[in-house]
């Protein structure tokens, strides 16, 4: 069987959905806190604008925003890993591994054009 190639543009689609959701119940509160003095909220924050920048830059014709994002999506759930890593990541895992998923998809693929 063959794969289903107009699919793919929903799936990055479904992708971008995703990863805003996401992004906005694991990250909007603390960055809601405005604790300046936090790392977490400078991580949220940036999970925020790239998450953003990369479902914008689906509605544009070249994919420089989207690989950019997607980099950025891709590096802050491996900075939060190294963080973490002396305790159990084992708990938080998934919520490290979605985001790095789908960051270097988009780093990788940027709009599938």
């Amino acid at each position: 069987m063959k794969p289903f190639k107009s699919g793919m543009i929903i799936a990055a689609w479904l992708l971008r959905v995703m990863l805003v959701w996401f992004i906005y119940q694991n990250y909007f509160k603390t960055f809601g806190g405005f604790d300046f003095k936090d790392f977490s909220f400078y991580i949220s924050a940036a999970y925020l604008v790239f998450g953003v920048l990369v479902f914008a830059g689906g509605f544009l014709q070249k994919p420089a925003i989207t690989v950019v994002s997607g980099l950025f999506i891709f590096i802050l759930p491996l900075v939060q890993l190294i963080r973490a890593f002396p305790e159990d990541p084992g708990s938080t895992l998934l919520l490290y591994l979605v985001p790095l998923a789908v960051g270097f998809y988009f780093f990788t693929n940027g709009n599938g054009n």
